[in-house]
């Protein structure tokens, strides 16, 4: 079996152990968040490639524990970003493409403070992501190429959620978003990284 394999596994394995507890004793909800995002450079040997802001668009359901001060989801997650330059010891030249990262992770949340009003938290997340690198040119150039990739991925975050109504909450939350390291179709490695600006809602079923 290959790694790839072994990472989409363990993304699912995540996600069903999440719901097998008895989830209807539990409060359950889902979420949408969209926000910017701000990703590192991208090593390729003696490349790198820099990377213009993007979006990040997150979906999620997920249940309540309990004692109400952790919370447990499934979580889908999108991230686009463009490339705008490429480097090397020869100097820095225009470069276009685009990087699209797909995401399932299964996401643990602790409320630092659950009382009324601010709800402070913090979140972690383990899955897998799919890295696909489109339409990678020189600037001007007709010669396109792509390809993507699949690894172990993790989050680390810290937010606050705000009530608005009855089962409703205003979420607001900064992300930081990782892959490990995976072999490029040239024989280099890398990983893709970024950190996430988000807003949404949070929504009791």
């Amino acid at each position: 079996m290959t790694m790839k394999k072994h990472y989409a596994l363990l993304a699912a394995g995540l996600i069903t152990g999440l719901w097998a507890s008895p989830a209807s004793a539990m409060e359950q909800y889902v979420s949408g968040n969209i926000g910017m995002s701000w990703s590192n450079d991208i090593n390729d040997g003696a490349l790198k490639y820099s990377l213009d802001s993007g979006t990040t668009v997150l979906g999620a359901i997920g249940i309540r524990c309990p004692q109400r001060d952790c919370r447990l989801e499934a979580e889908v997650g999108y991230q686009t970003n463009s490339i705008n330059t490429i480097s090397s010891s020869a100097g820095t030249s225009d470069y276009r493409g685009d990087v699209h990262v797909w995401s399932l992770l299964a996401n643990g949340y602790y409320n630092i403070y659950d009382g009324k009003g601010f709800k402070p938290y913090l979140t972690a997340g383990l899955g897998a992501a799919r890295v696909n690198f489109d339409d990678l040119r020189f600037a001007g150039d007709n010669t396109r190429y792509s390809e993507h990739e699949t690894a172990f991925a993790y989050q680390v975050g810290v937010g606050v959620a705000v009530p608005i109504s009855p089962g409703v909450k205003l979420d607001a939350r900064y992300r930081h978003f990782a892959t490990a390291d995976f072999r490029l179709d040239d024989g280099f490695d890398t990983h893709f990284a970024s950190n996430s600006l988000l807003l949404g809602l949070r929504v009791s079923l």
